[in-house]
């Protein structure tokens, strides 16, 4: 066995130069699938073989009273940051720009004299002056395909970084704000509150103030009527005391003459009992005297009775008008009730204050004298009876003294008894008359001050009786004043419930809005902001590493390449076909074993040396290897077979499905016409089938391990239909210039 596969390698590959024949075609796979695999196995990491230059011209700008220096923050994002795809070098214009042309850089980005100014514009209070910061991002020509865009995504991603500071910053102060609203809608929410419990206590007193001021129109409706009533009364007392006064000083009148007459009546009675006492002693001149006395004494007797008649009269009047004057006292209660009202009424705002005032001392001055003008009206009266009565009394004995005299004028006989009696009742009559004429004086004395107490009544009477007229008239005003205080009260009193309800949906508004408007803490604000300025993230995941993914394509590059060199060096179809008896399909296996025994150490070698970097377990790196060597296998059959169908066009078209496998499998973002052959390259299923077991995504494993086999099946047809072929010849290979195959 071993010596019939020495034999067949041996007609494989015929010379001195097999072992380096054999060395070739394994290295060629193995350094395609390393060297590739190695390069783009993790290109975003430092190999310090890139170096990149960051010039910073941007100035520092101030905003809010702190320097933003944002081209120097990205300048340090760019040197000091994560990415390591580029060793970023911090210098100037010059030399950057020198780097480039030379090869020193492979890219360069300028951040222009404006980046903090335009960036920050946004904060300077006018919207529509806003501008963008832009970069400046150069790539040497000398630099390697992809490092324009690499260097343009790492540019990027400090651009974003910057941003999202910036837009972090921009959002704590917003979180700020809202918690700065939220405090104060909170406060302004108690101050609604308060407002409105405010105006419910303004909606309560005014209402009260309504009821109280149609309650004022009411007392002040009385006391309008109380204050006319007064006006009338005091009018009445004004008049009743101005009488008062006629009538007292016609009294003092009367009682002057009468203490004059009592006083003439008091010498003649003196003078009668002198004259009595003198007759009793002249007894001898009895006849002639008492017929004198008699005159006399019927003088005295015409002369009292014409006293008496006039001063009855006189005194009846006095104690009819006396009796006619109101009671002082009842006027002081009177005044006085009527004072105290209107100090109510005032306090209340419907009586003039002052008014009040005066009434009250009005009052306090009645008050005053109401007592002595009562006892002088009493005293007067007594006067005026005892007077009247003494006069009676008088002209009753003057007339008995007259009747007297006559008989003793008449009968003298019984003189000496009768002078006696005379002279005794004269002495009596002396000392009624002194009494008497005591009386008018002090009657006359006492209708004076009664005159005087009356005429001061009458004027305070009358000032009273002014003061009423004028409270009747304030009282009429403050009517009206009231009338339309209570029509505002009422009005008030809507106003206020209407700005009670008001306050209280303000309040109970204010209260449910403080609930949407947030309140954050500083740890809520710096999360926050963080989620918010960069809201979505993608975190790279087992699929999204590069080097398992590139691994596998490039070995599937390195098992296609190594198929194809395979046909390169040794023959599709065996030379011994045409001539030998063997049949086909051992002629057809012997032709397989060569490509077979490369692709199976070759797929070997390429499994297992790329299996432990990919992380993988046991299970794991026995089914990488074995879909390796699958892939190894349909490969080299694939190669062959072409090469033996299609000879030269074949090994053209294995070239040309390694081109489309390198085209289709770098980038998703390829020509629809390329994307749709890309499913039809026998490479299609081998990447499918390693990638899902490099990554452990779950792949389509049974997809690409089918499309393995059916690829494998077209080869080992195509290799035995060729050499079926091969075992005759045609006219055109009866050419001696013919090629070998």
């Amino acid at each position: 066995m071993l010596a019939s596969l020495s034999r067949v390698l041996d007609d494989a590959f015929p010379g001195t130069s097999r072992r380096w024949t054999w060395l070739a075609l394994l290295l060629v796979p193995a350094l395609v699938a390393g060297l590739l695999t190695w390069a783009f196995w993790s290109p975003s990491s430092s190999h310090g073989a890139a170096k990149a230059a960051v010039v910073n011209l941007d100035e520092p700008v101030t905003v809010d009273g702190r320097l933003v220096p944002l081209g120097r923050q990205l300048a340090a994002e760019l040197v000091h940051g994560e990415d390591k795809r580029y060793e970023w070098v911090l210098t100037d214009t010059e030399d950057a720009g020198k780097g480039l042309r030379d090869g020193t850089y492979a890219a360069s980005v300028t951040v222009p004299r404006t980046f903090s100014e335009r960036a920050t514009s946004s904060a300077t209070g006018r919207p529509l002056e806003a501008t963008q910061a832009t970069l400046e991002v150069e790539t040497s020509p000398e630099a390697a395909l992809a490092d324009a865009s690499v260097s343009q995504d790492v540019a990027d991603a400090a651009v974003r970084t910057l941003n999202t500071q910036v837009v972090e910053t921009y959002l704590d102060n917003v979180y700020v704000g809202f918690t700065t609203l939220h405090e104060q809608m909170g406060k302004a929410a108690d101050g609604a509150d308060r407002l409105a419990d405010g105006t419910g206590d303004l909606a309560t007193g005014t209402r009260r103030l309504a009821g109280g001021a149609r309650g004022l129109v009411a007392g002040l409706n009385d006391l309008r009527s109380g204050a006319t009533q007064v006006a009338q009364g005091t009018g009445a007392i004004a008049q009743g005391s101005t009488r008062l006064a006629t009538a007292a000083g016609q009294l003092a009148t009367g009682a002057t003459k009468l203490a004059d007459g009592t006083g003439r009546l008091a010498d003649g009675s003196h003078r009668l009992a002198g004259g009595l006492s003198k007759a009793a002693r002249d007894t001898k001149q009895l006849p002639a005297l008492t017929r004198r006395l008699a005159d006399g004494a019927r003088q005295v007797a015409d002369g009292n009775r014409r006293l008496a008649d006039t001063v009855t009269p006189v005194a009846d009047r006095i104690v009819t008008a006396i009796d006619g004057v109101p009671s002082a006292t009842d006027a002081t209660n009177d005044l006085a009730r009527l004072s105290a009202r209107c100090r109510a009424d005032a306090g209340s705002g419907g009586t003039d204050q002052q008014f009040c005032e005066s009434l009250a001392r009005a009052s306090d001055r009645l008050s005053a004298v109401a007592g002595d003008i009562d006892g002088m009206k009493s005293r007067a009266r007594s006067a005026a009876g005892e007077i009247k009565q003494s006069l009676n009394t008088l002209a009753s004995g003057a007339e008995q003294v007259a009747d007297g005299t006559a008989q003793l004028a008449t009968r003298s006989k019984t003189l000496a008894s009768g002078i006696a009696s005379a002279a005794t009742g004269a002495r009596q009559l002396d000392t009624g008359i002194k009494a008497a004429d005591k009386g008018a004086r002090q009657l006359s004395a006492g209708a004076g001050q009664l005159s005087r107490g009356g005429t001061s009544l009458a004027a305070g009477a009358t000032r009273l009786n002014t003061g009423a007229q004028q409270v009747a008239a304030g009282t009429a005003q403050a009517h009206k004043g009231a009338g339309d205080l209570a029509s505002g009260a009422d009005r008030l009193s809507g106003g206020a419930a209407k700005a009670d309800d008001g306050a209280t949906t303000l309040a109970k508004g204010l209260t449910d809005g403080l609930g949407e408007v947030p309140a954050y803490t500083s740890t809520e604000r710096e999360h926050l902001s963080k989620v918010a300025a960069t809201p979505v993230l993608a975190p790279a995941s087992a699929t999204g590493d590069l080097g398992p993914i590139a691994g596998t394509f490039f070995l599937v590059l390195a098992l296609w390449a190594g198929a194809l060199a395979t046909y390169l060096v040794i023959g599709a179809v065996p030379a011994s076909a045409l001539t030998s008896r063997l049949p086909t399909w051992r002629l057809a296996g012997r032709a397989l074993i060569p490509g077979t025994v490369v692709a199976v150490v070759t797929g070997a070698l390429l499994g297992l040396g790329l299996a432990p970097f990919l992380g993988l377990d046991l299970t794991g790196r026995l089914a990488f290897l074995a879909v390796t060597l699958l892939a190894a296998l349909a490969f080299t059959a694939l190669c062959q077979a072409a090469a033996a169908v299609l000879r030269r066009s074949g090994r053209l078209l294995s070239v040309a499905v390694l081109v489309l496998t390198v085209a289709t499998g770098a980038l998703s973002s390829i020509p629809a016409p390329l994307a749709a052959a890309e499913p039809l390259l026998p490479t299609h299923g081998a990447i499918i089938a390693l990638r899902a077991i490099a990554t452990g995504a779950g792949g389509d494993l049974a997809g690409g391990l089918a499309h393995l086999v059916v690829w494998l099946l077209i080869g080992l047809a195509g290799t035995f239909y060729a050499t079926e072929r091969h075992r005759a010849l045609s006219p055109h290979d009866l050419r001696l210039d013919s090629p070998v195959i």
